[in-house]
């Protein structure tokens, strides 16, 4: 009788599901100024409730063959090696619960606990489909409201709003998340597994994973954070050719194209100021704007046209287009290069190219990616132990503020996730890192086939975004769920 409704798949769809719509959408009543240390525990409660849960299967286990377990193996490894970072650092109080991250060696096990379960039990339905979904929508409204200097649910304290960032207080906080550099983590793969979801779903509720697609694209152009559209726009060039190549997803490429240039064109038409009090905004119309208005209506009218490409490849013409792609970076390239012009980012980028980039490219970025792979020279194999990056760093980041105070914000994270697995957990430990998720991507791209599509595009979405991110557990648990459950389609599929 518990069988018609318990199995160690629903089990495993349903906290799927818990964690991209409850989990993500609630908001402590302390608001932003407290918001990480409640959401922690209520991660470290809901995984603790799931895992338990996953107990009984394990006498019914399906059965893995030598190559299902290579990632349960990295998994493993992995963790093995946190372990003896933890036991091996100088800083004791603070590797098993965590600092300011709290990603101690609890956080990364129940990490790897929650991909392993995933992995063994993982299926995705429709309704989580439908929930991802709801959670993109309900994002976009209260992100509109907090652009807008509105403070629904009491989220901000009641003297400051979104655009006081960086201003009267440290940081930029939007959404329900808070840090909005980890509301773009989020908000990356909702996009991308919507709007995979959309380009290969025959139901009729494709329909709405490319409206909740798009909402999730407008709320993360409104966060104002680049590493969202970049890691979108990476991932899409990179896997665009091969979709092209095995036939998937084609007949839909112009309705996806078409709301993705929809969100950057409502974007580009906003025109707002803001003087520390009030915020005045107008419509601002141009040459930019017309260009990306009849882009926009040539995307989607482009989409009657390739209907009738349902299901075809075209092996020859991915060819020309890798060569397209590979002329066009070229000529980006060619453009930084000589470029001398007094915009500072791209003169930054032009700097780059050229061996010596300035430390306050990206968000100060490369002074913070020097420092840290300074820090794991120092200590290459163990690193200082989880969650023990603020204890080593040694920069410090000034702000004038308008009053006259100076504020100073200490570095607790690497803002790469691979460089911050280096200095906390060792280089072994971020390779074994490196290969989990090498074993569930190269598989899944090896043999694409349409039900993998949304699940590898927002787990590849996540890894480039986290070239430029930090991990915590008000996101990350999403996408190590996300990671099993297309391990477990590697299985099955």
């Amino acid at each position: 009788m518990i069988r018609k409704w318990w199995s160690p798949q629903k089990w495993a769809s349903f906290w799927l599901l818990f964690f991209s719509t409850v989990f993500i959408l609630w908001v402590p009543t302390t608001g932003y100024r407290n918001i990480v240390g409640p959401k922690h525990f209520f991660f470290l409660g809901a995984s603790g409730v799931f895992l338990l849960g996953c107990i009984p299967a394990l006498w019914q286990r399906p059965k893995l063959s030598k190559k299902d377990w290579i990632p349960f193996a990295f998994a493993g490894a992995f963790l093995f090696m946190a372990l003896l970072s933890a036991l091996a650092s100088e800083y004791p109080e603070l590797v098993w619960l965590g600092n300011r991250r709290n990603e101690g060696f609890l956080t990364l096990a129940v990490y790897m606990l929650l991909f392993c379960a995933m992995a063994l039990w993982g299926e995705v339905g429709k309704y989580q489909k439908i929930g991802l979904g709801i959670t993109g929508i309900v994002t976009l409204i209260l992100v509109c409201f907090q652009f807008f200097q509105f403070n629904p649910l009491n989220l901000f304290p009641e003297d400051l709003r979104f655009h006081d960032r960086s201003l009267k207080y440290s940081g930029e906080y939007m959404g329900t998340i808070g840090n909005v550099d980890l509301l773009s983590a989020f908000l990356t793969m909702a996009t991308l597994f919507l709007l995979g979801t959309y380009a290969v779903d025959q139901k009729r509720s494709r329909f709405f994973c490319l409206i909740a697609g798009g909402a999730s694209w407008m709320a993360l152009v409104c966060s104002e954070v680049s590493a969202g559209p970049v890691a979108i726009g990476l991932c899409l060039a990179i896997l665009f050719p091969l979709c092209l190549y095995k036939g998937i997803g084609i007949d839909r490429m112009g309705e996806i194209l078409g709301v993705l240039l929809l969100g950057i064109l409502g974007k580009s038409a906003l025109g707002y100021a803001y003087d520390g009090t009030t915020l005045t905004t107008w419509l601002r119309w141009g040459a930019v704007q017309w260009i990306l208005t009849i882009l926009t209506a040539l995307a989607f009218a482009s989409g009657i046209w390739l209907r009738p490409l349902k299901g075809r490849a075209f092996p020859k013409l991915t060819k020309i287009l890798l060569l397209v792609i590979l002329i066009g970076v070229l000529l980006v390239l060619v453009f930084f290069w000589f470029y001398s012009g007094e915009n500072a980012t791209l003169s930054g980028l032009s700097q780059l190219l050229h061996g010596n980039p300035p430390d306050t490219l990206g968000s100060s970025r490369i002074a913070i990616w020097k420092e840290a792979v300074k820090l794991g020279m120092e200590e290459p194999l163990l690193g200082g132990g989880p969650d023990t990056y603020q204890r080593r760093s040694e920069i410090i980041f000034t702000r004038e503020l308008p009053n006259g105070n100076v504020r100073r914000t200490s570095v607790d994270a690497a803002h790469n996730e691979y460089l911050n697995l280096w200095v906390n957990v060792g280089l072994p430990a971020m390779l074994f890192y490196l290969g989990l998720l090498a074993a569930v991507l190269i598989p899944a791209l090896k043999n694409l086939k349409e039900e993998k599509l949304p699940l590898v595009l927002a787990v590849l979405g996540y890894g480039i975004h986290a070239l430029f991110g930090i991990s915590q557990s008000v996101v990350s648990p999403l996408f190590y769920l996300l990671l099993g459950a297309l391990a477990y389609q590697n299985r099955r599929i």
